[in-house]
């Protein structure tokens, strides 16, 4: 009995010991937060930064007003009411502005944007004359060749071609991922291609957005007869030509559905900017329905007369999109029976998309083609 007695008590000391150093341990935890608290003193927005207030009912004066501190290249500028606008919401309009960040304080309503522009900024009015030039160009040639809104897009699509150099990276210098580097220097990495094209398409009230994953960044279009397409300029663009100097201009990932765009790795947006659905069955804004060149399953024929229509049209590129995976399995040899036919011996290039059933061939190639 006095064991059973003694162990009770040496239980509740334990107990005792471990809640009195919980309690001890806890308070110390509470006390150093608290301090914690009182020295996180709140520090003024420092004198010089411009401020303004944000109107989210009325965002585009408000950007305007903002764009006016873009203008004077204002490192800072301290913002009221903060749209938390992103990096899309500046570009590509704004394309000397490099990058930003942002720097909140305690208890106030200001948040401070750090601003950073590119090199030769101070030239931007310049610039931005330069870029409204070389668009305006692009919207005249589209706007008198065809009232309808899809042959437009694809004229828009085929000049960006014509006048752009890929680049595959410029290591973040330079102006190859804004409107400058794509329209005026005639050099861009995907960024500048999708930019442009936003640019000029919202011109000619068009609706059109950039989509972007880690690695690549491309375009929705909307308002055609199918509802919603995604293009890729970038990835139509071989850097080719013949040997008279046209380029070879593809057509592969013109208005493409969502479905047909993702079966690319690199055409996967990130979360946050998913695309929204489009019905993959409605092809009829595909570049390949709509001129014709689109071939039914084991239609050798049909081929045939779509190779002699654009021989004869004098295009430079014929173009093929299959039904039948066999039939596409056999247009190397339906191409190199047809062109003898056509009056065509010379050396041609062959361009092939597994994954989208395409098969081209680039005629009049340099002479130095392999």
């Amino acid at each position: 009995m006095e064991k059973r007695s003694a162990d009770r008590r040496t239980v509740w000391l334990i107990l005792l010991t471990i809640i009195f150093s919980a309690a001890v341990l806890s308070g110390a935890v509470m006390y150093r937060q608290q301090l914690e608290a009182d020295g996180a003193k709140e520090t003024a927005i420092p004198d010089g930064i411009p401020k303004m207030s944000w109107d989210k009912t009325r965002s585009e004066e408000s950007m305007l007003e903002l764009e006016a501190y873009f203008y004077e290249l204002k490192p800072k500028v301290a913002i009221k009411n903060s749209p938390d606008f992103e990096w899309k919401d500046i570009c590509p309009d704004h394309f000397w502005v490099k990058e930003f960040t942002v720097t909140t304080y305690k208890n106030s309503p200001y948040k401070v944007y750090n601003f950073t522009y590119i090199d030769g900024a101070k030239d931007n009015k310049k610039m931005a004359a330069a870029i409204e030039s070389e668009a305006q160009d692009i919207i005249n040639i589209a706007l008198a060749k065809d009232s309808d809104i899809w042959n437009r897009i694809l004229t828009v699509h085929d000049e960006l071609i014509r006048r752009i150099y890929f680049v595959s990276d410029d290591n973040g210098d330079g102006n190859t991922r804004n409107l400058y580097g794509a329209l005026v220097e005639h050099r861009a990495v995907c960024q500048g291609y999708a930019y442009a094209f936003s640019y000029i398409l919202k011109k000619m009230d068009i609706d059109v957005s950039e989509i972007y994953s880690d690695e690549h960044m491309w375009n929705r279009v909307g308002s055609l007869d199918s509802g919603e397409r995604y293009i890729d300029v970038t990835w139509d663009d071989y850097n080719n030509q013949d040997s008279s100097g046209r380029p070879y201009i593809h057509h592969d990932f013109f208005c493409l559905s969502k479905a047909e765009m993702e079966h690319f790795g690199e055409h996967n947006p990130e979360k946050n900017i998913q695309p929204k659905e489009s019905d993959p069955q409605s092809a009829g804004d595909n570049y390949y329905t709509k001129m014709g060149y689109y071939i039914k399953s084991g239609d050798q024929m049909s081929f045939n007369a779509c190779a002699l229509q654009q021989y004869q049209s004098g295009k430079n590129l014929l173009e093929f999109r299959f039904e039948s995976p066999d039939d596409y399995k056999q247009a190397e040899e339906w191409i190199r029976s047809i062109l003898p036919a056509l009056g065509y011996s010379e050396k041609y290039y062959t361009y092939k998309k597994d994954e989208l059933l395409t098969f081209s061939a680039g005629l009049y190639p340099p002479a130095d083609a392999e």
